[in-house]
C-alpha cells in the first residue's frame, strides 16, 4: 500500500510473523527464566532458613549472657532478625515472578522469631 512516498508492507493474512525456529527460541528462553526464577526461589528459601536457625540458637543463648556481652547479643539479634524479615520478603516476591500469588503458608514453615 502506497501512501504519499511511504510503502507499507503488511503480514500476510495466513502467515506467522513467529519463524518455527523463532518459537522454539522464545519458548527455550522462557524455561531457563523460570529455571533461575526457581533457583533464585530455591536460594532464597535455604538463606532464610538458616537465618531463622540461627535466631533460635540466639535466643536460646541469651538468658545465659550479662552484661556487655549481653547487649551485643541482643543488638545482633535484631539485626539477624532484620535480615530474616529481609529474606521473608525476597522470598514472596520471588514467589510472585513464579505466579504463585498466596503466601498464607509462608507463615507456618518460615515463621520468623520475635526478639524479646
Amino acid at each position: 500500500m502506497d501512501v504519499g512516498s511511504w510503502r507499507w508492507e503488511f503480514p500476510r493474512q495466513n502467515g506467522s510473523m513467529w519463524s518455527e525456529q523463532g518459537r522454539r527460541g522464545h519458548q527455550q528462553l522462557l524455561r531457563e527464566l523460570n529455571e533461575e526464577r526457581a533457583a533464585a526461589l530455591r536460594r532464597i528459601s535455604r538463606t532464610l532458613e538458616s537465618l531463622i536457625q540461627q535466631l533460635r540458637v540466639s535466643r536460646e543463648r541469651l538468658p545465659l549472657i550479662s552484661g556487655e556481652d549481653r547487649d551485643r547479643e541482643v543488638a545482633a539479634l535484631h539485626d539477624l532478625r532484620a535480615r530474616a524479615l529481609k529474606y521473608r520478603w525476597y522470598l514472596e516476591v520471588q514467589r510472585e515472578a513464579l505466579g504463585l500469588r498466596s503466601h498464607e503458608a509462608l507463615d507456618e514453615f518460615y515463621r520468623v522469631p520475635a526478639v524479646e
